[in-house]
């Protein structure tokens, strides 16, 4: 009995640590939301300059990549200074697998968080139908009257923050720094723990179970080459193909479908051919790393996880984790503002 409790307080010590610096990053982006109009926007107001929405929300990203998360790392890694394995340097050196290896692993993490997209976008469509409301992202964060204005370039406000400070910030944060924290528990339990802070740091419903499964695929990446650089290239591919689906989307007109289908189909027979060919594409990439996925389950070589030292079975480790204050607190919160962002939009608090 008291080796069970030793064992449960060890979880809730490793738990809360980790929650930490998602707890950091909670308070100081609800902090700059609140402040940046004082400190940002109203003095550039009173010299006649304005903000763009896309510049705005690319300062948003500036902060939280530069540092918010930065922050939150530091305060892991202090808690944590005694600890040598956990280091970020260690993961800065040459895969221990080959590129092929790597090249297969990232298909199937790309396969299956594809192949999940669909039911979690599903059923955030039918709430904002059911609740007549919109979660589009582009509202304006706020309003200002201004003599000229500040634009940050389409392609910059796009690419930056998804292709590149995405996918090093968020590496080396959840693969880096939390799943190396959490692998004395268990490496699958870290897996597992690495991939669920992810999907609820995104706090979108559709994004969440997306994002959790390709977490967990990360960080098992990241756990076999012992390199950081195989999970950072696949987190770069997944959202280089996001951003690549959702700029062929946007070249198809559809506002004269519902008058004249066949006239509007011709004008758009281009962007429709393409956007066809990017499913193909991504069809193929899905049953690719379908296939793929039951080869390694049928070998079972590289899905044997070394187990922890504190004997709990897996859900009743779980179960421990996610009760520990400060976790509870913030995976409560990530929750109910993932249900809001996706039923509401993005920024309706600010309404």
């Amino acid at each position: 009995m008291e080796d069970n409790k030793l064992i449960r307080k060890q979880i809730r010590r490793a738990s809360n640590t980790t929650a930490l610096p998602l707890l950091i990053y909670i308070a100081l982006y609800i902090l700059f939301i609140s402040f940046m109009p004082q400190l940002i926007t109203k003095p550039l107001q009173s010299l006649g300059i304005g903000l763009t929405d896309r510049s705005e929300i690319f300062i948003k990203y500036l902060l939280i990549y530069f540092v918010i998360l930065p922050l939150g790392m530091l305060s892991l890694r202090l808690t944590q200074r005694k600890d040598k394995d956990i280091r970020l340097a260690h993961g800065f050196r040459k895969p221990e697998k080959s590129i092929g290896w790597c090249l297969k692993w990232i298909i199937i993490a790309i396969g299956a968080s594809t192949m999940l997209a669909a039911v979690p976008t599903l059923i955030a469509t039918v709430l904002q139908l059911i609740l007549d409301t919109s979660a589009s992202p582009t509202q304006n964060l706020f309003t200002i009257q201004t003599m000229s204005v500040i634009a940050v370039p389409k392609w910059i406000g796009a690419t930056f923050p998804t292709l590149i400070f995405a996918p090093i910030i968020e590496e080396l944060l959840f693969r880096g720094l939390i799943f190396p924290h959490n692998r004395k528990l268990g490496e699958l339990f870290a897996i597992i723990i690495s991939g669920v802070f992810f999907g609820l740091w995104h706090q979108n419903l559709p994004q969440i179970f997306v994002t959790a499964t390709f977490g967990m695929f990360s960080a098992f990446l990241y756990l076999r080459t012992k390199s950081i650089y195989p999970s950072i290239i696949a987190h770069f591919l997944n959202n280089s193909i996001a951003v690549l689906r959702d700029f062929l989307a946007s070249r198809i007109n559809t506002d004269g479908f519902s008058v004249d289908p066949v006239h509007a189909l011709l004008d758009n027979l281009g962007p429709i051919l393409l956007f066809l060919l990017y499913s193909f594409v991504m069809g193929s990439v899905i049953v690719m790393g379908l296939v793929f996925f039951i080869i390694e389950l049928v070998k079972k070589k590289e899905l044997k996880f070394e187990r922890s030292e504190l004997d709990l079975p897996l859900c009743q480790k779980l179960l421990v984790y996610f009760t520990s204050p400060l976790t509870l607190t913030v995976t409560l919160y990530l929750i109910i503002i993932a249900i809001l962002n996706t039923v509401n939009g993005y920024y309706w608090f600010l309404n």
